[in-house]
């Protein structure tokens, strides 16, 4: 095998890293359901729900930043104890180098992950399309009530105020 199974720190940190990988199944599990929500209170148009839930997203954002970048240090120190560049030891080498049952339950968590991650690209994906279909609905309206009246006010993403066909938000002071 190699020096995993002969170094108990080594299996330490392997073991440490199993439980980190449980919580990234974990937060991707809320993420995909944060998403599955999002996209079924959009449809619903309940904008508060959509306002609480676009806060809680952002939580979980940064939770995620935090969990990746404690998976990086742990599988650089896995990396420094096993001689070899961090960037080069990913989950499929490490599984090679355990014993069975921890090879079995890493190959395990990491097809979790890929599923998850898979599955949250997608939500993601259909949810933006979902958003920018009704901006895109939302002007051709806005174009179609208004044509040319040059009196209306509205603003972009960034708060900018200004009205050009295709762009920005209708102010609700007509």
């Amino acid at each position: 095998m190699t020096a995993i199974m002969d170094s108990p720190v080594l299996q330490e940190m392997v073991r440490e890293l199993l439980i980190l990988l449980d919580e990234e199944i974990q937060l991707l599990r809320l993420r995909v359901g944060q998403f599955d929500e999002l996209y079924e209170v959009t449809l619903r148009r309940e904008g508060e729900r959509v306002e609480s839930l676009t806060e809680e997203m952002v939580l979980a954002q940064q939770r995620q930043i935090d969990l990746d970048a404690k998976l990086q240090a742990g599988r650089g120190m896995i990396a420094r104890s096993l001689g070899r560049p961090q960037r080069e030891l990913k989950l499929s080498m490490l599984i090679e180098m355990l014993e069975d049952v921890q090879a079995r339950e890493l190959e395990h968590k990491r097809q979790q992950i890929i599923l998850l991650a898979e599955r949250l690209k997608r939500r993601h994906l259909d949810t933006a399309m979902l958003l920018s279909e009704s901006i895109r609905v939302n002007r051709m309206l806005l174009e179609g009530l208004l044509p040319a009246s040059g009196t209306v006010t509205t603003y972009n993403t960034g708060g900018a105020k200004g009205w050009r066909d295709g762009t920005g938000l209708l102010d609700a002071e007509i």
